[in-house]
């Protein structure tokens, strides 16, 4: 089945979303994304949402970051989850020394519905979007200063300007689609 690029662009976001999401898929997301909805976090479930966005198991040394950086400050990650707004300056400087997808997936999961995602495939398909080139996108071509950048001053903005109500169908969708444009047989796929 060919695929109309056309069609893709000229389809409203809404129908995009709706369309896409259904092909997300990701390992694990049952039994371990959904201790995003707690309230407050106990360590097993930031090492559970961490397994879950690594896709596998954590290599040691990954391990060892989410042990010292992010698990050492459990207490301090259920203060930003508990108040109904986030201190971005506070949550940026107390998490300084993470990596932008990493920063920012904490960020996700102490707010999952204001925050959405990060990651390689969400920035393609923003590019995508609007027309820019977005073939080279991937988690060596991005510094994380320039993850972060776009994150904030970018992708967040548009997030909020289209006012989606379901960020989980949009991280989907974008996904799923973003995993889709990274293919290298897309371009069969696309007249």
């Amino acid at each position: 089945m060919k695929i109309n690029i056309l069609t893709i662009k000229k389809t409203n976001l809404t129908e995009f979303i709706h369309h896409w999401s259904k092909l997300y898929s990701y390992s694990n997301e049952t039994s371990y994304y959904n201790a995003i909805t707690k309230e407050v976090f106990e360590l097993n479930d930031i090492q559970n949402l961490y397994v879950w966005k690594n896709g596998m198991k954590l290599s040691t040394l990954k391990q060892i970051s989410l042990d010292n950086k992010i698990k050492a400050k459990l207490t301090i990650i259920n203060n930003f989850k508990s108040k109904n707004e986030i201190d971005l300056a506070a949550f940026k400087k107390e998490f300084k020394n993470l990596s932008a997808v990493w920063k920012i997936f904490l960020l996700h999961t102490i707010k999952p519905n204001k925050y959405p995602i990060y990651d390689q495939h969400i920035h393609r398909v923003f590019l995508f979007i609007h027309n820019e080139d977005w073939s080279n996108i991937s988690n060596d071509t991005v510094t994380n200063k320039e993850k972060e950048l776009f994150y904030f001053d970018r992708y967040l903005p548009f997030v909020k300007s289209i006012n989606y109500s379901n960020l989980k169908n949009l991280d989907e969708a974008f996904f799923a689609f973003g995993q889709f444009l990274n293919t290298r047989n897309y371009a069969k796929l696309l007249e």
